[in-house]
């Protein structure tokens, strides 16, 4: 695909002057720091060493004082608090900061002996701990190593209406059922061959489970295969005929020590696929069926304003932590706490939904003399929102996430310890690695189960309970990477097969058979693709949802706006956003976001644009030109990886094609001696030119490489022009 190069603007000659001298830096430094807003030697110092304290006063956030106030008369008076967050990265990350820090703000009323919240749902794990670890082991392999007939069965409970949540292999004492639903005592089993002597182990099992108030369906093997509908049906009849337990959301307890959830501090987060994504009706009337009076909504709510009033009308207090743009109508929540609000005079708007829960818990911790260094161990949550949401690294943010990258590398809590060793991440992390490995893994709960799954490692208190967990997600994370494949390939598929669909300049598709969690990700990679404004949409519960992603500098959330009267609802930002709307409407939907797009986007804005800071020589790319550069992280939006261009390369005659249709090269520049590895992932196409000596121009970051021992610059090649 062809890209366009714009070179970024030089600074002033007076600037650049400024802080070559001041700063002691080169000429192409001072201008990779004009470009991130640093004019001067105090700026300089605060943009490479970042200081907690330079974090601004949370107070100035409006709100915040009514925020405080109400949660200290809570916590004082010992009412029921619900932590209330949606089921991606941010609201994830959101719920376990909030969660954690209040329940070291609030009286132990935990419950003894693995009892739940409410006494609804008791604790069926064993209590000895060694016996555990070696039937958690067992379920583990069990889970990744499912028969035909439990990976069908998996399939009917996730894709055939059931309305309540089934765990795999959950472990009931020294039992270890296929699938068990807690809200309902149920336990479903798929058997394979019968031998009598498998029948009576088979008895003795239900006899067990029997008696723990467990009723039990088994269904063989081939039966499952075979008979999908029948055996949908007979699990749907059977759960309608049983009574629910009262609090299915009370969180499952393990046996290796932590704490019980405790009765007055508990969180909440929506089933994507049953209540959607903000605050819902359900979790509110949980709130009151559970004597919670305060609910702090966090990476949700600023447009809730009809959920805000049905939880006033119950006598349940919100507070609401959000990022997002809001409406015109602020919801009559007793705070409202979104430096995006007209009213507000926070100096800084760009924080991520964890990052308003961090100001949260700063401003308590303010009024109550907590030192903002105690506060450290959750800055590892604030960066993965940080760069899961992609989020300016700007700023307070820049803060944020130089202490969260800096304690996820040396202390990082017991949940992301286990998912970098199920991982086998052995480097120091980066706000890449964030976006790639972790950030996906926490997503994929949501995605395909429940975010609650995520939050669970997130607050995990010992090692064995966060591999528990992080098994779980990382086998979450798998099933999502095969669906958000095959989902991908079929709407690939639909575009090459449509030259109507070709020639536009939106793609809009619909297939009611899309998986809900996936269908975000697959937007994406389809707008990397083909480059122009995206929506994928899907549809459950005779409700069409859709996600969409843009391309830089058109305006997603304004042209959903424009087609707002066939929506249901619709959020998000520029870049990226929600919506919903009646299967009726699919059609004309597609025809007028292809108006709108149409209208208002530029040609230029639908060839993608590389953005390079500076132009340079391979004689100026030194070591400590390269120590310098490495201080400018951690990199993400607003602070990229600095792209330098270089004119007049070519390669030493070293070219090869490697991997999946990538360029190895060995490159120098005319007239100079000194020459770089480089590599240019999905470049393929231009070995032919290069292979021949011919001259042309590159741009690319530098990377540092490790091998045998040794360190060397090696350059990222995003682009090469003749």
């Amino acid at each position: 695909m062809t890209k366009r190069w714009k070179i970024e603007e030089s600074a002033p000659a007076e600037i650049a002057e400024r802080l070559v001298k001041e700063v002691k830096v080169s000429p192409v430094v001072a201008n990779l720091l004009y470009q991130r807003g640093v004019t001067n030697y105090d700026e300089a110092k605060l943009f490479f060493r970042p200081q907690l304290e330079h974090l601004h006063d949370p107070f100035l956030m409006k709100d915040m004082d009514k925020a405080i106030t109400r949660i200290e008369k809570a916590i004082s008076s010992g009412e029921k608090i619900l932590v209330y967050g949606d089921y991606d990265v941010d609201g994830t990350t959101s719920v376990a900061l909030i969660y954690s820090f209040l329940k070291q703000q609030t009286p132990s009323n935990s419950p003894k002996g693995g009892e739940s919240a409410g006494g609804n749902i008791p604790n069926y794990h064993t209590t000895d701990k060694q016996m555990w670890k070696l039937l958690h082991e067992k379920a583990v392999a069990m889970r990744n190593n499912p028969t035909p007939g439990e990976n069908v069965m998996w399939q009917i409970l996730r894709k055939h209406g059931m309305e309540y949540h089934f765990r795999r292999q959950h472990i009931i004492e020294n039992c270890i059922p296929d699938f068990v639903c807690l809200e309902k005592s149920l336990v479903i089993e798929v058997d394979g061959d019968i031998h009598d002597y498998q029948k009576e182990e088979d008895e003795e099992r239900t006899m067990f489970l029997n008696s723990k108030g467990f009723t039990v369906i088994r269904f063989r093997n081939e039966e499952v295969i075979g008979d999908i509908d029948n055996v949908a049906k007979k699990i749907s009849d059977t759960l309608q005929t049983l009574p629910s337990n009262k609090n299915p959301h009370a969180q499952s307890l393990s046996p290796l020590g932590r704490e019980g959830v405790g009765s007055l501090i508990d969180y909440y987060i929506p089933d994507r696929y049953k209540e959607g994504y903000g605050i819902s009706t359900a979790g509110i009337d949980f709130a009151k069926e559970n004597n919670f009076s305060l609910i702090i909504a966090l990476d949700c709510g600023i447009k809730a304003i009809d959920k805000v009033a049905y939880a006033n009308e119950k006598n349940i207090d919100f507070i609401i932590c959000d990022h997002h743009l809001p409406g015109e109508t602020i919801p009559n929540a007793v705070a409202v706490l979104d430096p995006k609000r007209k009213d507000c005079p926070y100096p800084y708007k760009e924080l991520s939904g964890c990052g308003i829960g961090f100001k949260l818990v700063q401003a308590f911790a303010q009024k109550n003399n907590i030192a903002i260094e105690t506060l450290e161990p959750c800055l590892d949550l604030v960066v993965i929102s940080i760069s899961a949401d992609i989020v300016p690294i700007t700023g307070e943010n820049r803060i944020l996430a130089f202490y969260g990258l800096k304690r996820l590398n040396t202390s990082p809590r017991e949940g992301i310890r286990a998912m970098l060793e199920l991982t086998n991440m052995k480097k120091e992390l980066t706000i890449t690695d964030i976006v790639f490995v972790i950030g996906p893994r926490i997503n994929a709960a949501g995605r395909m189960e429940s975010g609650k799954k995520a939050v669970e490692l997130l607050i995990a208190p010992s090692s064995e309970i966060a591999i528990e967990s992080g098994n779980y997600l990382n086998k979450n994370n798998s099933d999502r990477r095969d669906l958000d494949i095959y989902t991908t390939q079929q709407a690939l598929a639909m575009i090459a097969e449509s030259p109507t669909l070709q020639q536009k300049k939106s793609t809009v598709l619909f297939d009611p058979n899309w998986h809900k969690g996936v269908i975000g990700i697959v937007a994406s990679r389809l707008t990397e693709t083909y480059y122009r404004p995206t929506v994928m949409l899907t549809q459950s519960n005779g409700i069409v949802s859709g996600s969409a992603r843009s391309v830089k500098d058109f305006d997603l959330y304004e042209a959903l706006s424009a087609c707002s009267d066939l929506l249901e609802q619709f959020g998000g930002h520029k870049f990226a956003a929600g919506l919903t709307l009646k299967p009726e409407n699919v059609e004309a939907f597609k025809k007028k976001f292809e108006e709108v797009v149409s209208s208002t986007i530029t040609d230029e804005m639908l060839i993608p644009e590389i953005e390079i800071d500076a132009k340079l020589n391979f004689s100026d790319i030194t070591p400590s030109f390269f120590n310098i550069i490495k201080q400018f992280a951690p990199f993400g939006p607003g602070n990229m990886n600095p792209i330098f261009l270089t004119e007049n390369v070519s390669d030493k005659g070293c070219a090869n094609i490697v991997g999946s249709n990538h360029l190895k090269m060995d490159l120098i520049q005319k007239g100079e001696t000194i020459k770089f590895p480089a590599i240019g992932f999905g470049l393929g196409e231009q070995y032919e030119f290069v292979a021949k000596k011919n001259f042309f121009n590159v741009c690319y970051h530098i990377n540092e490489q490790k091998w045998d021992g040794k360190t060397y610059l090696q350059l990222n090649v995003k682009d090469l022009k003749k």
